[in-house]
């Protein structure tokens, strides 16, 4: 046994500790006396409101975890909440280190004073962190983020005490993590948060500018010394010459000479080995052959893996306790083990020939874990049937992966997967081959419409359409959400007449077998009507609609129900502007902003904003659009929606103008242009310069004004906008007029 038992806790027993497990191994804490003063003092500040962040660096096993739980104890006993996360907790998950300590947070029982998750802000970011269906448009990419940032920094900060957090591991944080950490450290300034990352060298995890660096490094001759006669006392000492090989060979590393010293007194008679490696792999020999096989087992499944996937190798528990009472394994968070020390080089490692079968017994005892805990392991799932040389197996894990990706909004790392798995789908046999290749690029196309990217999205939803026209059989429900989320994308670029289009081929072909997916086509199609100014139409779409929801209620989840609702209210809000009621399309806009809000869909939330304050504009009430407007101005410039900040620049500016305040109006307009410019969006520079061009007629300034109403021509022109082209045309004549 690595014989350095855990010392009894001073901790409190009511303390507010949110911790997984503490470590087995728990020697005296030696040489670090000026480390633990420096943490114990920033505490102090801390405690009077004054956040601070540190960076707890250092080679494995030279304790910065055994520092770490100094401090614990230390900040623990006076007071402090103390929450601890690993980032080997779920390896590979964006976002997983802060997944599993708000959800061990949530699953403990807190003590008295122990500040607790809100309901609230745990649903948002379960939703945010597990992914969702979308109906429609997809939510804003910043805006969401900035939702999860301001909910998770909210749920971490410290309520009634002052709180210590600890991140584990922090090199095997994900991206997603490293940018909630940044955030989290830039809100530090005033709050009794102290955030400790422990991380070793290398890999990408960023410090970040404003956290405080201290390293841990190896223990001098006196230090090493110390720690040696503090591990022996009361055992008997060693001969001098044996003590003397003891330290020179462990060369001040703490864990190495623990090993060392343990090999000494497993066996007497052994030569003290000349390095802590030969040690480590010199205990290793001596261990039986039972574990020595399970040693073997776990060298195929990475740094981190869960304790029943180990038990399923090892065909049980025992062998796993004595290999963690040994210091061979360690407990982190999650229910998993990870390596207390690396095994030797060279020693119980699995032959490559029989390395595949070794991959494959891997997955398969992964593959037996419950449905939870296999969801979140299907990046190990994917590594081990990849080096299990069966890709057919991987890619329904591949899927899963770039499913954690998107649901993290991070579309670029989810459509790197997709196209790697479409290059292991091609290898399949063909009708198998065409069947995942057609839901992959469903997924690269929902992944493309998430980034932005409209015509890629609309490109990949073509060619799965395309496969299901090649023979191969395809349910109908999957075609009618294919043809839906194309004719959504269709719809956000204008063509109109082409959504109407899609909607009769449904009707043929698909869209009776999806109720709910049917009204949402109608939603759409209204939309398209009242665009097109056929506005009788669109309403009597939009009742029909209606009553096709109401027979359809209860056959699909809340969610997907809310987004049709929000749908339906937008087009209708559409149809009764464009009728000359906007007092009616206020009440039809108010109710998006309601759906849209349960739907958790922050571009239509956005978009009924503008929409609210463009119908009162027309309605005359200059108070309460300029408050809709300021409102969503103020939702996307905190979510980075340039495009929107643009559109409600022209609000702006139009209703400034039929206020008889040109000046405002010009400085809007000024705005919104510098923004579309950003965009290259011709059609929208066109309406933001016809209007800027009107505001400067009413202020007098022919030329310019004539200037930029033949540049809005020009660009409505390019844009291919009849309507937005007309309208310049219309402006220009009352230029000439007026010169």
């Amino acid at each position: 046994m690595l014989a350095c038992p855990r010392r009894p806790a001073s901790v409190p027993r009511d303390a507010p500790v949110r911790r997984w497990s503490p470590g087995l191994c728990q020697p005296a804490l030696v040489g670090r006396a000026s480390l633990l003063s420096r943490l114990v003092s920033l505490g102090e500040d801390v405690r009077r409101g004054l956040g601070r962040a540190v960076w707890l660096t250092g080679e494995a096993g030279l304790g910065k975890t055994r520092l770490k739980d100094a401090l614990v104890e230390l900040l623990a006993a006076d007071g402090f909440e103390v929450w601890e996360g690993s980032g080997l907790a779920l390896p590979g998950a964006p976002g997983g280190i802060f997944r599993e300590l708000l959800e061990a947070t949530r699953a403990l029982s807190p003590p008295a004073g122990t500040g607790r998750v809100s309901s609230a802000d745990a649903e948002r970011i379960t939703r945010f962190l597990e992914g969702r269906e979308r109906q429609g448009v997809p939510a804003s990419l910043v805006s969401e983020r900035t939702a999860l940032f301001d909910s998770l920094c909210h749920a971490l900060m410290p309520h009634r005490r002052p709180r210590l957090l600890v991140l584990e591991d922090w090199q095997h944080g994900d991206p997603l993590s490293h940018a909630l950490v940044e955030e989290l450290v830039s809100r530090l300034s005033h709050t009794p948060l102290f955030l400790l990352a422990l991380q070793r060298p290398g890999g990408t995890a960023p410090v970040p500018v404003t956290a405080e660096v201290l390293t841990v490094g190896r223990l001098g001759p006196a230090e090493a010394a110390e720690l040696l006669e503090g591990r022996l006392r009361g055992r008997g000492m060693p001969p001098p010459s044996v003590r003397a090989a003891l330290l020179r060979g462990s060369a001040g590393h703490p864990l190495h000479l623990l090993h060392a010293v343990t090999l000494f007194e497993e066996q007497a008679g052994l030569a003290v080995p000349l390095t802590g490696e030969a040690a480590v792999a010199a205990r290793q020999m001596l261990l039986p052959e039972a574990q020595r096989e399970v040693l073997k087992a776990a060298t195929v499944l990475g740094p981190s893996f869960p304790r029943a996937v180990l038990a399923a190798l090892a065909g049980g528990h025992g062998p796993l306790a004595l290999l963690e009472a040994g210091g061979w394994l360690r407990s982190v968070s999650g229910g998993r083990y990870t390596w207390a020390v690396e095994p030797a080089s060279g020693l119980d490692e699995v032959p490559e020939a029989a390395l595949p079968q070794a991959h494959r017994r891997a997955a398969e005892a992964y593959e037996a874990l419950a449905d939870p805990l296999r969801h979140r392991a299907c990046m190990e799932l994917t590594r081990q049937w990849l080096s299990a040389e069966d890709s057919g197996r991987a890619l329904p894990y591949l899927v899963a992966l770039a499913g954690w990706h998107l649901s993290a909004l991070e579309p670029g790392p989810a459509l790197a997967v997709y196209r790697f798995a479409l290059g292991l789908a091609e290898t399949l046999p063909p009708d198998v081959s065409r069947e995942w290749q057609r839901r992959l690029w469903e997924h690269m196309g929902d992944a493309h419409r998430l980034a932005g990217e409209d015509s890629e999205a609309e490109s990949a939803w073509h060619t799965a359409r395309k496969l299901d026209g090649e023979g191969l059989a395809s349910a109908l429900g999957e075609r009618a959400r294919r043809l839906f989320k194309l004719a959504s994308v269709v719809l956000a670029q204008g063509r109109h007449a082409e959504v109407l289009g899609l909607d009769r081929e449904g009707r043929r072909d698909c869209l009776s077998a999806a109720p709910l997916l049917s009204v949402s086509m109608d939603a759409l199609s209204a939309l398209a009507l009242a665009a097109l100014g056929r506005l009788q139409e669109a309403r009597a779409r939009i009742l029909l609609a209606r009553e096709q929801l109401h027979f359809a209620a209860g056959t699909d989840d809340a969610l997907a129900r809310a987004g049709v609702e929000a749908l339906l209210h937008r087009a209708m809000g559409s149809v009764q502007l464009g009728l000359g009621f906007p007092e009616a399309a206020a009440t039809e806009y108010a109710q998006v902003l309601r759906w849209s809000e349960r739907a958790g869909d922050t571009w239509e939330h956005s978009t009924a904003l503008l929409s609210l304050g463009d119908a009162y504009s027309r309605a005359g009430d200059r108070e309460r659009a300029a408050h809709f407007f300021q409102l969503a101005l103020e939702l996307d410039s905190r979510t980075g929606d340039r495009r929107g900040m643009a559109y409600t620049h022209h609000g702006l500016a139009l209703l400034h103008s039929r206020a008889g305040a040109p000046e405002l109006a010009k400085e809007d307009a000024l705005r919104g242009l510098q923004l579309a410019s950003m965009l290259e969006d011709r059609r929208l520079q066109s309406l933001l310069r016809c209007v800027l061009g009107r505001a400067q007629l009413q202020l007098g300034e022919l030329e310019e004004a004539g200037r930029q109403l033949q540049l809005a021509a020009r660009d409505a022109t390019a844009a291919g906008a009849r309507l937005e082209l007309l309208q310049a045309e219309a402006c220009l004549r009352v230029w000439e007029a007026r010169r």
